[in-house]
């Protein structure tokens, strides 16, 4: 389990580790300053020097100089390397130093009590004492003559202005480094005295003096045998990387430096050179290639020519499960900065729990994890907050309440469990699910009838398989619903069970490993009678339900199917493995129906051909946003077919269907044992369309009116609009109190008005 009283912070990092979004891009990871370079170029692409150069000015002591002579080696790690050659990084580095005029800012800390000595001026020499003097560090930085910079000051002036490193060693003054000259180096002038740490560059002639101290430094920290004392810099001048080493190298000293004055420890929770390693996943498939922009003037790009070049920039990111959910997407984040979410949600003990509309939105239809190159799963993290949610009795009751109810009532008043006709016993079960057999009754009895011709011991079982009390994070529930299948089943001898549902096959396979059960699709594409009857008909979008993405098996029989009955496909992306939710499943829609209209659309808008689908529930949620959409029962059954372009179902007529297609059975198989009619059942109401719609949005039914008008007129109690003369009666069903406004007139009642609310009235029955 994710949770016990709540989320604990080692489980919080556990999950953290598994979503790669935070890690740095291959560029960042191979540069030894660890600069933001993909920042940097959607800065310079983007035309925004100044924020380019914050950008640098951030990574890079004395950008000035280490701008102009970085040799890039981030651009061995480019991923467009292999998409028409890596961006020129290091040109566009040049080029905004070049450009962008440096403001300095000298926000220093209070001066620290203890000194440093920097022996040295090459490029490591000098980032130990940028680095140490902005943390407040006295230091003294001694230098050869004539002047500090070291084998800088024999760089060609095209690469490095002498004037540029001139300012850059002013600033260090300005920093409060003090610079002294020496004409030779002895023992007895480098021995440290007064200065709590030393430092020595091994990139400047003046190590050649000092070589008997730096005999085995430390590879990690730089420190050298003698306490307190530290070297860096590369003594070799062939080295590939010899400038950005020794700075890299310098700056690695100097967090060494600060930690042994501060007296902690040298390598605890230290963050070292990632050397181009980083877990990043970043698709390219997608990517075309580009080639690199050749400045026209040797001197380097004009501001066009970068603008162009670092455009080529594919912003390298993961985010692969965000880009293809739209409930990621609306959040603005990504999964482990959703993970904290959840956790600081869970933590809060009084308070707003601001996170619960976000846990509750969450589809649970696990595309994430085929996206996710670690398997990271939203599904599994908000699904168990939510059952920690209603452990600790803090989900909102409004939240999954109107899917409950719906839960119950396929359970009680449309439940029906019956062999065959004649039969004492089932050789197997059809089991169409609640969804289909409120949507689409009639198609369902013509289901059964070709199941039944197949084998005659055929039994049926009308229910719902219980999938709402899981998602809505009710595990006890969900536990006892399971059970009671259990029973059933095994009272009707444990025969093979056919679902028309892929929600509820997922169910009874996940939960009721026990029970043998097979798709309806599965079973149908076994049989060899079927013949092409719709050669002409144009071809449609397939798109499976989200419950099918890890059932090959059924998919495949699906488009066998349709291969056989000589329905055509046309392309639509995100199918199969990675299809998309409709927006009804884990109850999205009942958390934030406006996000499920959202997903829907955008899931509609992915093909201009006519949808197919094999799931009652996702065909219309997708006609909702008035795109035509056949069921697969459509073809198989074109005489009882519904047309495309049906609005969907009514939450109403949904639950009127269940109970008529219960009753339909027991007339053919046991008259005897027809239900009473409630007494209110036959109230008759006239409701308009626009009427409808809004009952529709607030999930208020007719059979509640219908409730709250029985309870009137028994009692005689309602009152009366005193402009309009509008009756409005009242009542509290359950956890909730409706409101009717209408006009009766020879036994018809006119609905005009309905509302609903959870508080509780004094003296209200």
């Amino acid at each position: 389990m994710l949770y016990r009283e709540n989320m604990e912070q080692k489980e919080l990092r556990e999950w953290e580790a598994r979503c790669i979004q935070e890690e740095p891009p291959l560029c960042r990871a191979g540069c030894p300053l660890a600069v933001d370079a993909r920042a940097f170029s959607q800065a310079m692409a983007k035309d925004n020097l100044s924020a380019a150069l914050a950008i640098l000015e951030k990574g890079m002591p004395l950008a000035a100089v280490t701008a102009r002579m970085c040799e890039a080696p981030c651009e061995e790690y480019c991923v467009r390397g292999n998409l028409g050659g890596a961006i020129a990084i290091g040109g566009l580095e040049r080029t905004c130093i070049r450009l962008a005029p440096i403001k300095r800012k000298r926000l220093l800390l209070p001066p620290k009590s203890k000194k440093v000595a920097v022996f040295g001026s090459g490029p490591s020499s000098l980032t130990v004492a940028f680095d140490l003097a902005r943390k407040g560090y006295p230091i003294t930085l001694f230098h050869l003559p004539p002047a500090p910079g070291s084998w800088l000051r024999d760089v060609q002036e095209s690469d490095l202005p002498q004037q540029v490193l001139e300012e850059e060693i002013k600033y260090l003054e300005s920093l409060g480094v003090r610079f002294c000259s020496i004409a030779a180096i002895g023992k007895a002038a480098c021995d440290g005295s007064g200065c709590d740490a030393v430092y020595i560059g091994r990139d400047d002639e003046v190590a050649e003096d000092l070589a008997e101290l730096l005999a085995g430094p430390d590879e990690q920290t730089f420190a050298l045998a003698r306490s307190g004392w530290f070297t860096g810099g590369l003594c070799s001048q062939d080295h590939v990387y010899r400038f950005i080493t020794d700075i890299s190298q310098g700056r690695q000293a100097a967090v060494s430096i600060d930690r042994f004055l501060q007296g902690a420890s040298l390598t605890a929770s230290r963050v070292l050179p990632r050397k181009g390693r980083s877990n990043l996943f970043t698709e390219t498939s997608h990517i075309s290639v580009r080639l690199p922009i050749v400045p026209a003037d040797a001197a380097g790009f004009s501001r066009e020519e970068a603008v162009e070049e670092a455009g080529r920039c594919i912003d390298c990111q993961c985010l692969e499960c965000v880009r293809h959910c739209v409930y990621l997407a609306e959040y603005g984040s990504y999964p482990k900065a959703y993970a904290r979410r959840v956790y600081n949600n869970s933590a809060i003990v009084k308070g707003v729990h601001q996170a619960n509309t976000f846990i509750n939105s969450c589809s649970l239809c696990r595309q994430c994890e085929v996206f996710c190159p670690n398997d990271f799963s939203m599904a599994d993290l908000c699904l168990t907050a939510r059952e920690l949610m209603v452990l600790e009795k803090r989900m909102p009751p409004s939240a999954h309440w109107f899917a409950l109810e719906e839960m119950n009532s396929a359970g009680n008043e449309g439940a029906l469990i019956r062999h065959a006709p004649v039969a004492k016993a089932s050789s197997r079960l059809f089991f169409p699910g609640c969804q289909l057999a409120g949507i689409r009754p009639e198609q369902v009895l013509r289901l059964y009838d070709s199941l039944c011709g197949q084998v005659p011991e055929t039994g049926i079982w009308l229910d719902c398989c219980a999938a709402p009390a899981h998602w809505a994070g009710e595990a006890e529930l969900f536990a006892r619903k399971m059970k009671r299948f259990s029973t059933l089943w095994g009272e009707m001898g444990s025969p093979p069970v056919i679902t028309a549902c892929s929600s509820c096959l997922k169910m009874f396979r996940e939960n009721l490993p026990e029970m043998p059960v097979r798709s309806v699709w599965e079973v149908l594409a076994e049989d060899s009678s079927l013949q092409p009857t719709l050669e002409s008909s144009a071809p449609l979008a397939l798109t499976d339900p989200c419950t099918s993405r890890h059932d090959e098996v059924t998919r495949n029989s699906v488009r066998t199917l349709l291969t056989a009955l000589g329905q055509r496909l046309a392309s639509l992306p995100m199918s199969g493995e990675v299809t998309e939710c409709c927006g009804f499943g884990g109850l999205m829609e009942n958390a934030d129906p406006a996000l499920a209209r959202k997903v829907v659309q955008a899931r509609v808008d992915q093909s201009e051909a006519d949808f197919l689908t094999y799931c009652a529930m996702c065909r219309d949620q997708l006609a909702k946003t008035g795109k035509p959409v056949v069921h697969l029962l459509d073809l198989l059954f074109p005489d009882i077919a519904h047309p495309a372009s049906e609005q969907p179902a009514s939450l109403s007529l949904r639950r009127v269907n269940r109970r008529q297609l219960k009753s339909s059975v027991l007339k053919r198989y046991s008259p005897q044992e027809q239900p009473d009619m409630l007494p209110w059942e036959d109230l008759s109401l006239a409701v308009a369309p626009e009427v409808a719609a809004v009952l529709d949005k607030r999930r208020i039914l007719e059979d509640d009116i219908r409730q709250v008008l029985y309870r009137a007129r028994q009692r005689d109690a309602y009152l009366v609009h005193g402009k309009t003369g509008n009756r409005i009666a009242s009542a509290r069903l359950g956890e909730v109190t409706f409101w009717v406004e209408y006009r009766e007139k020879q036994d018809v009642f006119r609905i005009l008005r309905c509302w609903s609310h959870r508080m509780t009235i004094t003296g209200e029955q």
